[in-house]
């Protein structure tokens, strides 16, 4: 059966429902329209099933997704620890490399007062023998042998000096010379002793640079340890999330399929519930039916992918419960009356995805989808009219004043202009 004939049944048979129908025990078109919607969108075990599954899923993936960004924030930390420690360790060989400087500059001063120091000792000694042998020619030169043999037989510079204080003012001189040699040698110890103790002081500091440098890079590999445990535990916890996106994913599929099937059970319920009436009312929408805009022909392989969490069945499946409900020119209310275009704009602000209040504003909004992709929930526009595709090849629409809302028309009812994914 062509499409001009598909068409016109379908116009045939809604509006003589609308126009001409008995009543059935009672029913008008709408009760009895929901009355199968009831019967046909009880809800399968599988579906329940699914949806019990694809719940739990989404709360353990959140869950782990919760984990995850955990284990990222303490493992960022530990990069960040490590990165201080590297920090900490870098001053601390610098301050090594300039405590080794001076150190080996201080080993240099120690061994030139070493130095020193011999030099003094060494011209003592030769002013303490060139005074000796003063003293023996002045002994061989004189009669006082008691005082001079006592100098000679003195017991050590302090003694033999003390003598000789007695002996002559001679001698002072030599005294104030032998004074300030040892004064210069007391005073090279001295410098000796400082240095020793600044180079004691330096080695301290490098024994602690040493302990503080093992102390830091053991630190290091510790960080490093446990920022590889936080990527281990990060994979494994990314695994499981996988895990829980799979089942989601799996899940939802068999929801959609479920939400399909009855989407397209319920618009064969009303194809048969409309099919013993007829006169003619075409409804909303104008254009020879069965034509479709080129830009949207089968064939031209636009088939977006999904831009939302929300599924087209779902759409469709929410959509039907108001199936029966009145047309309202420029209404807004699902229930007690609705235009084409504010129709599909209610339904899919429920899923919180924003439409224009026009029809033919809708050619522009969401992606373009080929007529061989078309899906349940994807917008059709038509010349004057707008509708969202049911499945099974009819529509769901705010018909027109006299049809109300239906799900019995071909989606090829009117000329296509366009076909848009909004999820």
């Amino acid at each position: 059966m062509n499409q001009k004939w598909t068409c016109a049944i379908c116009t045939v048979l809604t509006s003589a429902l609308v126009f001409t129908g008995p009543a059935v025990e009672g029913t008008t078109f709408s009760g009895y329209i929901n009355s199968g919607l009831e019967k046909v969108y009880a809800k399968t075990q599988k579906q329940k099933d699914a949806e019990k599954k694809k719940s739990q899923a989404e709360k353990d993936l959140k869950d782990k997704k919760n984990e995850i960004n955990g284990l990222k924030d303490q493992q960022q930390t530990t990069a960040d620890d490590i990165k201080n420690k590297s920090a900490k360790l870098d001053e601390i060989l610098a301050a090594q490399k300039k405590l080794q400087t001076d150190i080996t500059n201080k080993q240099a001063e120690i061994e030139q007062n070493q130095k020193d120091l011999a030099a003094a000792q060494e011209k003592q000694q030769e002013q303490y023998d060139a005074m000796k042998k003063r003293i023996q020619f002045m002994y061989e030169n004189s009669a006082e042998d008691n005082i001079w043999t006592a100098i000679i037989e003195s017991n050590g510079i302090t003694d033999m000096l003390n003598r000789i204080e007695y002996v002559s003012d001679v001698y002072d001189s030599d005294r104030a010379l032998m004074d300030s040699y040892q004064a210069a040698v007391e005073q090279v110890k001295e410098i000796g002793t400082k240095l020793d103790n600044d180079m004691n002081e330096l080695t301290a500091m490098q024994d602690d640079y040493e302990k503080q440098q093992a102390d830091v890079e053991a630190a290091i590999v510790a960080l490093e340890n446990q920022k590889e445990q936080y990527a281990s535990q990060i994979a494994q916890a990314q695994q499981q999330a996988d895990n829980y996106q799979n089942i989601i994913t799996a899940q939802g599929k068999i929801i959609q399929e479920q939400e399909a099937a009855a989407a397209a059970a319920a618009a064969a319920a009303a194809r048969a519930n409309s099919s013993s009436i007829s006169p003619s009312y075409d409804g909303g929408g104008a254009g020879k039916g069965g034509s479709i805009a080129s830009d949207y022909a089968a064939g031209g392989g636009k088939n977006p992918g999904a831009s939302t969490g929300v599924s087209g069945s779902s759409v469709v499946s929410y959509a039907m419960q108001f199936v029966g409900n009145p047309y309202v020119w420029a209404g807004n209310s699902l229930t007690n009356g609705v235009d084409c275009s504010g129709f599909v704009h209610e339904v899919y602000a429920h899923f919180g995805i924003s439409t224009p209040r026009y029809s033919q504003a809708f050619k522009s909004v969401g992606q373009a989808v080929s007529f061989d992709n078309i899906q349940p929930g994807d917008v059709v526009v038509y010349p004057g009219h707008v509708a969202i595709y049911a499945g099974g090849g009819v529509i769901v629409e705010a018909q027109s004043t006299k049809a109300g809302i239906t799900a019995n028309r071909s989606v090829q009812c009117h000329t296509i202009l366009a076909i848009r994914r909004l999820v």
